[in-house]
This record gives structure tokens, sequence and C-alpha cells, in this order.
């Protein structure tokens, strides 16, 4: 069995092709909900059944790559998407639908493990390059998930979820054949002698310096983009006349500018500003970027505000990440990872039920405004953090 000798590059194709079939059906949810019979609270609802499981399982999984390795977790993880998306290709009421996007978000909790992956083949120097590949996979999967669904959506909303499915499983033998353990034997041995529970795990990370601010800013960035997650495509229809195809083309370009940042920008960025300066000026570009969306009524201003909002994620995902790794011992990397993750996927049950709610009793632009005001206090946060670095970084001179 040939085990590659460039593990980074394994990891990204397998980040990669797990978030293209991802990006094959994400612009096809809320008008395969909406088909199916779903207001726009329903499909928050469905949303957050996705988000609910992996806020569940994200620190489960994390824990697991702690003491068995990180190889056998992305695996399952990756089998179980495939059943996921053949289960939501059979969807013909909302119950099975809301089923299969349980089961999708089990398995794709596996974004925090991807995450320790990184962080055990990277120095800590690398360590926000080596994150941003996860941003890079995931805007070159938006490039040309959402383009490729939405024409498959054409033939039937079945397409996208079955292409992804057959993604899914090419990515399943790939990285079983070439995708190499990353976990060194030690680090496995001493979590083993850290048994404790899901709260004993977010417990110990509170005791971090950082990490509960750094947690609190990924909460609170993420009910703000989960908002936009939810309702973006019912906003576009009812403000645009978009169609699937259109919002395919549209998430392609955010897509796009999060692959150019992130693959392309990151890097020379850390070395020049720092992470901290980073994480602010991403979390102002968010904020910014929501405001305007629910500002614009024209095509022109709706895609330069995508390509704000693009820019201020590309920049703050990957810094925040990699300050929350470079806080977590070796040995609790995928815990720690696992319960930021879980952060997320609580934010992510949230943001969508208050998106679709605003949506419905507050106009289509309600969401992205509330969004901004949220990402407001995330940038108090942001700000705070950069402060508190600088003065470290000052004291250490």
């Amino acid at each position: 069995m040939h085990r590659s000798k460039s593990p980074l590059l394994v990891i990204f194709l397998t980040i990669f092709l797990d978030l293209l079939g991802f990006g094959l059906v994400i612009p096809l949810l809320p008008f395969f909900a909406s088909d199916l019979g779903a207001t726009g609270f329903q499909v928050g609802i469905v949303m957050t059944a996705y988000s609910g499981m992996q806020f569940l399982c994200a620190p489960l999984w994390g824990r697991l790559s702690d003491r068995i390795g990180r190889r056998p977790v992305l695996l399952v993880s990756i089998a179980g998407n495939v059943v996921a998306m053949l289960l939501f290709a059979a969807s013909t009421n909302l119950v099975v639908f809301f089923l299969a996007r349980a089961f999708a978000g089990m398995a794709n909790a596996n974004i925090g493990t991807a995450q320790a992956y990184i962080a055990d083949i990277t120095p800590p120097e690398q360590r926000t390059k080596g994150m941003g590949l996860i941003g890079a996979a995931f805007g070159l999967g938006f490039v040309l998930g959402p383009a490729v669904g939405g024409l498959l959506a054409g033939i039937s909303h079945a397409a996208p979820a079955l292409a992804a499915a057959g993604l899914s499983a090419l990515n399943l033998v790939l990285a079983f054949f070439i995708l190499p353990e990353s976990l060194k034997p030690e680090a496995r041995e001493a979590a083993k002698l850290r048994r404790g529970s899901r709260l004993q795990a977010f417990r110990e990370s509170l005791s971090h310096p950082f990490l509960p601010l750094l947690f609190l800013l990924f909460f609170l960035t993420t009910v703000g983009f989960a908002q936009l997650e939810t309702t973006f495509a019912l906003f576009t229809a009812k403000r645009f006349g978009y169609d699937v195809t259109q919002n395919g083309y549209l998430f392609a370009f955010i897509g796009v500018v999060l692959a150019l940042v992130q693959g392309g920008i990151v890097h020379p960025l850390r070395r020049w500003a720092g992470e901290a300066a980073m994480l602010l000026v991403g979390t102002v570009g968010l904020m910014i970027g929501l405001l305007v969306i629910g500002q614009v009524h024209t095509s022109s201003g709706l895609v330069a505000a995508c390509a704000i909002l693009a820019f201020g994620n590309g920049l703050s995902s990957p810094a925040l990440s990699s300050l929350v790794s470079k806080q977590a011992p070796s040995h609790s990397q995928g815990r720690i990872l696992g319960v930021n993750q879980s952060m997320g996927s609580l934010a992510r049950v949230i943001g969508p039920l208050v998106g679709g709610f605003t949506f419905d009793h507050g106009g289509e632009v309600a969401p992205f405004f509330v969004a901004a005001g949220i990402l407001g206090v995330a940038v108090l946060i942001s700000l705070r953090i950069f402060r508190s670095r600088e003065r470290a970084q000052t004291a250490a001179a």
C-alpha cells in the first residue's frame, strides 16, 4: 500500500474532494427544502439538523483521533458522507431530508480532525499557511461545486447529491491508499492517558489564556455567517430573481476569492502583519460585507459585496484556526480543535434558526443586518485579542 511523501498535499486533496461534494449541494438546499414545502424557518431547521450533529460529533471525532490516529477517523467520516449523500438523493419529504442532513452533519464533523492533522505535520511558524490550505480547499470546492451543482440541478434535484456521493466514494478510495497517519505514537499514548468527558475537555480548553476568547469569536462569526448561508439563496431569488444555477455561479465566485486569498495572500500577510492583525482585518471585512449585501440592488453591487465578505472570511478563518492550534499541546490538538469546531457547529444550529425567523418576519434584508450586528461584537473581541498579542510581544521584546 503506497503512502504519499507529501502529506500536506494529500490532506489538501482529501479536504478538497470532501468540500467539492459539499459545494455541489449547498446552493440547492434552500430550493430543495422549499420544493418539499418548507417555510423559511423550516429551511433553518433543516440546516440546523446538519450543524446540530456536527456540534455533537466534532469533539468526539477530535478526541477519538487523538487516541487512535487521524487517518481512521477521516476514513470513517468520508465513508459516512457517501451514505448521507445517497440518502439526500432519495429524499421525498422533509422528514427524510432532515435525517439526510443530520447524518451528513455527523459525517462531516471532521474539519477539526483535518485541522489537527495539519497541526501534526506543520511547525508553528508554518501553521497559518497549513490552516489556509483548508480554506483554499473550501474555496476551490466552492468554485467548481456550486457551478456544477447548479447545472446538474437542471437534470433533477437528486443529481447533485448523487455526484457528491460519487466524489466522496472516490475520496475514500484515494485516502485509503495514499493518506498517511500524522499522529506520532507517543502523542497517541499521551492522549489515551487523558481520558475524560466532553465537559472535561471543554473545561480544559477554558483553562488556557486565549482559548475562551477565540472560541467565543469563532462562535459569533459563525452565527453571523450561518444566517447568510441559510437565507442567501432566498434573498437573491426574491430581490434579483436568481435561480439555483445563478446562485451556483455566485457561490463559485465567492470560492474563487476564498481560494485566491487563502492560497496566495494568507502566508505572506501572516509573516508581515501577524495572525492577530489578520483576524481583526478579516472580521471587519465580514461585518462590512454583510452590511453591504443588505443594501445593494444591482448584481454588480452584490458581486462586490460578496468579494468583501469572502476576503474577510479568507483572512479570519485560517488566522483563528492557527491561533487556537498554537494554544493546544500536541497530545490534545484533536480535542481542542474539536471543541472549537463544536462551537462553530453550535453557532450553525442557532444562526440558521435566527436567519430563517428574521427572513420570515423582518424581510429579506433582516438576516444580514442582524448578522452584521453580531459581527460588530466579534470585531471588538478581535481588537482585544490584537491588543493583547501586541502587549505580549512588546513585553517579550
